[in-house]
C-alpha cells in the first residue's frame, strides 16, 4: 500500500478499470499508472481534477483523497467513512466530557512530546537540551489546563531555539513562525506538520475515533483535534527530523524557495525532493517500546491510536505516548 503525491497543476485523475491513471489535462499525456489495490492515500497539490469514478471507488474503498495548497495548507479531504467501532467513539466522548480524565488525556500527549523533544536535541548535540527537563517536570506536575498548556509554551519556546541552532546558517531563525512561515525553515516545517496531521487523522479514523474530539487541543468547527493531539509526540520524531536531514544534507538550498508571494514556499520543483524524505522516514522501522516489534512509523502511528482507544475503552490503565530513546 502506498501514497500517491500528485504535483502536477493540471493534473487529470481517472479510474480505468483497477488502475488509477494520471494524466495532463491538455494532450492527455499519461504521468501515472498504478494498480488502485495498492494506492492508500491520493495526496494532491494544486488544481487537479478528479473523476467521478474515481471518487467513488475511493469513497467505497477507504482511500483518502487530500487537497493541500502548494505552501502545505490543508485544504479539504475525502476521508475513510467511520470505521464500526463506536464504543471507542462513545468512550472518546465521555473522556472528553470528564474534566480529570480529559486533563490527564492532554498531559500524556504534552509529555509525549517534551520527552521525545529532549532526546531528538541531545541526540543532535543541541546546546541548551538540558532546560527541557524544567518544563517536563512542569509538565509533570500541573493541575489545570492553564498550567499545562504554560508547560507546553515554555518547552516550545526552548525546542525550537536549540533547534534552530541545528540549522545550517544560512537557515537559522529566532522563532517558529506560521500563517505564514516567515523563513524557509519554518516553511518546511509546516509543511511536515500538514502532512503529519493527515497521517495522524488517517490512523484515528482506521482506529475507530473521531479525529474532531481532542483533549490537548480544544474543540473547534474544522479543527481535528485529536489528530493534533496524537501528533504531537511525533514532532520532532517524524516532522523536525525530515526538515533537519534536508537542510543539513543540502538537499533542499536556499535556491529551493520562492517568495514571489511574500512568504517563501518550496518551489513545485523541489517537491518531490521533499516528498522522498518524508516516506523514506515514514517507511522507516523501529522498535515499538510497548509493543516490543519493529514496525515502520506509519504503522505506530496507527498503532498508537488503537493503544489510545484500548485506554479509552479500559483495557489500559492509562495512554502510553510512544517514547524514543
Amino acid at each position: 500500500m502506498g501514497v500517491v503525491y500528485v504535483l502536477e497543476n493540471e493534473a487529470y485523475l481517472s479510474k480505468e478499470g483497477g488502475t488509477l491513471k494520471v494524466s495532463r489535462r491538455a494532450g492527455r499525456e499519461v504521468l501515472l499508472q498504478k494498480p488502485l489495490i495498492a494506492v492508500e492515500e491520493i495526496v494532491i497539490l494544486g488544481n487537479a481534477v478528479v473523476t467521478p469514478a474515481l471518487l467513488k471507488h475511493c469513497a467505497q474503498e477507504g482511500v483518502g483523497i487530500h487537497y493541500l495548497s502548494p505552501t502545505g495548507t490543508y485544504y479539504a479531504g475525502l476521508t475513510r467513512t467511520p470505521s464500526k467501532n463506536a464504543p471507542a467513539r462513545v468512550a472518546q466522548f465521555k473522556a472528553y466530557l470528564e474534566p480529570t480524565w480529559k486533563l490527564a488525556l492532554a498531559q500524556r500527549f504534552v509529555l509525549g512530546k517534551i520527552r521525545n523533544g529532549l532526546v531528538f536535541l541531545r541526540r543532535n548535540g543541541a546546546e541548551g537540551w538540558e532546560r527541557l527537563k524544567e518544563a517536563l517536570l512542569e509538565a509533570e506536575r500541573a493541575q489545570d489546563e492553564e498550567a499545562l498548556r504554560g508547560a507546553e509554551g515554555r518547552a516550545a519556546d526552548l525546542y525550537f531555539r536549540a533547534f534552530a541552532e541545528l540549522l545550517p546558517e544560512e537557515f537559522a531563525f529566532g522563532e517558529r513562525s506560521r500563517r505564514p512561515p516567515r523563513d524557509p525553515a519554518n516553511s518546511l516545517l509546516s509543511l511536515a506538520y500538514t502532512l503529519l496531521a493527515k497521517e495522524c487523522e488517517s490512523a484515528l479514523l482506521v482506529a475507530g475515533l473521531d479525529p474532531y474530539v481532542g483533549y490537548l487541543h480544544e474543540v473547534r468547527y474544522g479543527r481535528p483535534s485529536l489528530a493534533l493531539d496524537l501528533m504531537e509526540e511525533f514532532r520532532s520524531v517524524l516532522a523536525d527530523s525530515v526538515v533537519l536531514s534536508l537542510l543539513n544534507n543540502r538537499r533542499v538550498t536556499l535556491e529551493d524557495f520562492d517568495d514571489s508571494e511574500g512568504f517563501p514556499r518550496l518551489r513545485k520543483e523541489a517537491w518531490p525532493k521533499f516528498l522522498r524524505a518524508w516516506e523514506e522516514r515514514l517507511n522507516e522501522r523501529v522498535q515499538h517500546p510497548l509493543l516490543r516489534k519493529r514496525l515502520a512509523y506509519r504503522e505506530i502511528l496507527l498503532a498508537q491510536a488503537r493503544i489510545l482507544v484500548k485506554h479509552l475503552l479500559g483495557e489500559l490503565p492509562r495512554y502510553e505516548p510512544f517514547a524514543v530513546r
